[in-house]
């Protein structure tokens, strides 16, 4: 991605030595104070993972794509050079549950398909935009946003790429405060913000009629959101449903159905009846919601300024029984800093060790 240019107010903050933040530096301030001090008073970025790694081409190409600088069919290539650039540097995704590479896997899978039928959206679009938000508290975030869309009636839409799973229960709101921030400094610089979403690349929303119960006689119009690998899996029953419906005996049906699996392609003969789209989530945009994003930045940087010691997160968290559970997943595979923290090191080393007496 090509170096950006900084914006002539941003420079001018950084000239008088006026601190700016971004989102991602609260939500790290939050996540684990060890960390943020290393990133952002020690200047230690650390090391990469695969999911900052991965993607970053990706939105690259989007960007170009949007802009006429580049097509469809740049979008896979620019997979495969982030996959092999993964491979080459040794970065791993993690093992699933059992041990095995499903995780890599269903993400390659996931993402092939999006790369491969992908089409550039219609309209008047403008990519990275740069916003710079001033707070009640005179606080300054700035960031860029993936992509923004002016309606016809001058309102805009801002989308935000994402080539994670779609997220859920508080990780919504979490994640959903980096939306609100952008609508708060487009709003900021006159713009009349209509809704905030994200684009979750590894999913699609179908909508077609079909039957909500597999005895029913009765359709209805049904709206499904699916990894993209699972399309053909998921949509199964309401397939066997159409095909039955168009005079297909059992033997037809099957070698339609069983190509349809392992395809992952709606067969021909029912192609028509279903409406393959882009995964859209939007979130809450509202006065509420706008609140709690300023209290939030407020809050952070109030704790943070005032902070003369820097503590690790904690490695566990409680579960609804009242009892404690390992919760190291963002430090082993996520967290730059993860490899070489003595904190996780000593945690790990005496949870799974335990004691000698306890060994066999």
């Amino acid at each position: 991605m090509a170096e950006r240019k900084i914006d002539p107010r941003l420079q001018a903050l950084y000239d008088a030595d006026v601190p700016v933040y971004s989102i991602s530096r609260l939500d790290c301030m939050n996540r684990c104070l060890y960390e943020a001090k290393l990133t952002y008073i020690d200047k230690d970025r650390g090391d990469e993972n695969i999911y900052a790694l991965l993607g970053t081409r990706i939105h690259d190409t989007l960007e170009r794509l949007m802009n006429n600088e580049a097509t469809e069919a740049d979008l896979l290539p620019a997979m495969e050079d982030e996959l092999a650039d993964a491979d080459m540097f040794g970065y791993e995704f993690p093992k699933d549950s059992k041990g095995g590479d499903s995780i890599r896997e269903g993400w390659i899978a996931n993402m092939t398909h999006f790369c491969k039928t992908y089409r550039k959206p219609r309209g008047a679009y403008r990519t990275e935009q740069f916003f710079l938000y001033k707070t009640p508290k005179n606080r300054y975030l700035q960031g860029y946003i993936d992509l923004t869309y002016i309606r016809q009636d001058g309102t805009m839409i801002v989308f935000d790429y994402k080539t994670s799973t779609a997220y859920k229960g508080e990780a919504v709101k979490e994640h959903g405060r980096q939306l609100v921030l952008y609508a708060l400094g487009l709003e900021q610089q006159g713009y009349k913000v209509k809704a905030i979403s994200w684009i979750f690349l590894k999913y699609v929303e179908i909508r077609f009629s079909g039957k909500k119960k597999p005895n029913s006689k009765e359709r209805s119009d049904i709206s499904k959101v699916v990894e993209r690998r699972k399309i053909a899996r998921e949509l199964e029953r309401y397939v066997r449903d159409d095909l039955t419906e168009l005079g297909y005996d059992d033997f037809d049906m099957q070698l339609i159905i069983d190509k349809m699996l392992e395809q992952n392609e709606l067969p021909p003969q029912v192609r028509d009846r279903y409406k393959i789209l882009p995964y859209v989530c939007q979130y809450e945009l509202s006065d509420e919601t706008r609140q709690e994003c300023i209290d939030y930045i407020d809050s952070t940087i109030d704790k943070w300024e005032t902070l003369t010691e820097y503590p690790p997160k904690k490695f566990t968290q409680p579960t609804k029984y009242g009892k404690e559970r390992p919760d190291t997943f963002y430090c082993t595979q996520l967290c730059s800093h993860g490899k070489r923290c003595p904190y996780i090191k000593e945690y790990l080393d005496t949870s799974l060790g335990g004691d000698e007496d306890d060994l066999f």
